[in-house]
Protein backbone atom coordinates (compact mmCIF):
# COMPACT_ATOMS: atom_id res chain seq x y z
CA UNK A 1 0.00 0.00 0.00
CA UNK A 2 1.16 3.56 -1.21
CA UNK A 3 0.80 6.41 1.39
CA UNK A 4 1.80 9.79 0.01
CA UNK A 5 1.62 12.56 2.50
CA UNK A 6 0.70 15.36 -0.27
CA UNK A 7 -3.23 13.55 -0.22
CA UNK A 8 -3.03 13.47 3.50
CA UNK A 9 -4.69 16.79 5.02
CA UNK A 10 -2.97 18.88 7.79
CA UNK A 11 -4.32 18.39 10.75
CA UNK A 12 -4.06 21.55 13.89
CA UNK A 13 -4.62 20.60 17.28
CA UNK A 14 -5.66 23.58 19.41
CA UNK A 15 -2.93 24.44 22.09
CA UNK A 16 0.37 22.92 20.36
CA UNK A 17 2.71 24.91 17.76
CA UNK A 18 2.62 22.28 14.92
CA UNK A 19 0.50 20.45 12.15
CA UNK A 20 0.32 16.68 11.51
CA UNK A 21 -0.90 14.35 8.92
CA UNK A 22 -1.61 11.07 10.36
CA UNK A 23 -0.27 8.63 7.60
CA UNK A 24 -0.37 4.98 9.56
CA UNK A 25 -3.37 4.62 12.38
CA UNK A 26 -5.12 2.29 14.22
CA UNK A 27 -8.22 2.92 12.27
CA UNK A 28 -7.64 2.06 8.87
CA UNK A 29 -4.33 0.01 8.69
CA UNK A 30 -3.11 -1.56 11.79
CA UNK A 31 -3.25 -1.60 15.81
CA UNK A 32 0.33 -2.55 15.87
CA UNK A 33 1.64 0.90 14.35
CA UNK A 34 0.84 4.11 13.53
CA UNK A 35 2.77 6.78 11.50
CA UNK A 36 2.30 10.90 11.66
CA UNK A 37 4.45 13.25 10.01
CA UNK A 38 4.48 16.60 12.49
CA UNK A 39 5.82 19.88 11.81
CA UNK A 40 6.98 21.93 15.21
CA UNK A 41 7.60 25.55 15.62
CA UNK A 42 8.26 26.07 19.17
CA UNK A 43 7.64 24.02 22.90
CA UNK A 44 5.33 20.38 22.96
CA UNK A 45 3.92 20.34 26.55
CA UNK A 46 5.66 17.04 28.85
CA UNK A 47 3.83 14.01 27.97
CA UNK A 48 3.69 10.45 29.31
CA UNK A 49 2.23 7.39 26.70
CA UNK A 50 0.93 4.44 28.96
CA UNK A 51 0.15 2.40 25.90
CA UNK A 52 3.06 2.86 23.57
CA UNK A 53 6.76 3.04 22.66
CA UNK A 54 7.28 5.78 20.53
CA UNK A 55 10.17 6.22 17.98
CA UNK A 56 11.18 9.52 16.64
CA UNK A 57 12.95 10.33 13.29
CA UNK A 58 14.04 14.06 12.79
CA UNK A 59 13.74 14.93 9.14
CA UNK A 60 14.42 18.04 8.97
CA UNK A 61 15.71 21.23 11.19
CA UNK A 62 16.83 20.67 14.82
CA UNK A 63 15.54 20.79 18.59
CA UNK A 64 15.99 19.37 22.41
CA UNK A 65 14.69 16.42 24.27
CA UNK A 66 14.54 15.45 27.45
CA UNK A 67 13.56 11.78 28.39
CA UNK A 68 12.39 10.57 32.08
CA UNK A 69 15.27 12.00 34.33
CA UNK A 70 18.07 12.20 31.61
CA UNK A 71 19.60 15.52 30.74
CA UNK A 72 18.68 16.93 28.16
CA UNK A 73 19.93 16.71 24.68
CA UNK A 74 20.00 17.93 20.94
CA UNK A 75 18.74 16.47 17.88
CA UNK A 76 18.68 17.39 14.36
CA UNK A 77 18.10 15.97 10.89
CA UNK A 78 18.95 12.00 10.46
CA UNK A 79 18.21 11.40 13.89
CA UNK A 80 15.92 9.06 16.10
CA UNK A 81 14.73 9.65 19.22
CA UNK A 82 13.21 6.25 21.36
CA UNK A 83 10.67 7.05 24.09
CA UNK A 84 9.79 3.81 26.20
CA UNK A 85 5.91 3.26 26.99
CA UNK A 86 5.46 5.02 30.88
CA UNK A 87 8.52 7.40 30.34
CA UNK A 88 7.54 11.08 30.76
CA UNK A 89 9.20 13.15 28.38
CA UNK A 90 8.87 16.79 27.14
CA UNK A 91 10.48 18.63 23.44
CA UNK A 92 10.73 22.01 21.34
CA UNK A 93 12.26 22.93 18.69
CA UNK A 94 11.78 23.79 14.82
CA UNK A 95 11.86 20.67 12.78
CA UNK A 96 9.97 18.25 10.60
CA UNK A 97 9.43 14.21 12.15
CA UNK A 98 7.87 10.83 11.94
CA UNK A 99 6.31 9.24 15.28
CA UNK A 100 6.04 5.85 15.25
CA UNK A 101 3.69 4.41 18.37
CA UNK A 102 4.07 0.75 18.90
CA UNK A 103 1.18 -0.31 19.47
CA UNK A 104 -0.75 1.96 17.23
CA UNK A 105 -1.43 5.80 18.97
CA UNK A 106 -4.76 5.53 20.62
CA UNK A 107 -6.27 8.89 20.98
CA UNK A 108 -6.14 9.72 24.58
CA UNK A 109 -4.03 7.56 25.34
CA UNK A 110 -1.01 10.96 26.09
CA UNK A 111 -1.24 12.42 29.39
CA UNK A 112 -0.09 16.15 30.06
CA UNK A 113 2.23 16.60 32.94
CA UNK A 114 2.54 20.07 32.50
Amino acid sequence: MLIRLEDIPEIREEGYPLVMKTAVNRAQHSQDISVTWVKIWGHHKKMVCDLSDRVYYIIEGDGEFQVGDGAPFKVRAGDLVFIPRSVPYVFDGHMAYLVMNGPAFLPGSDRELE
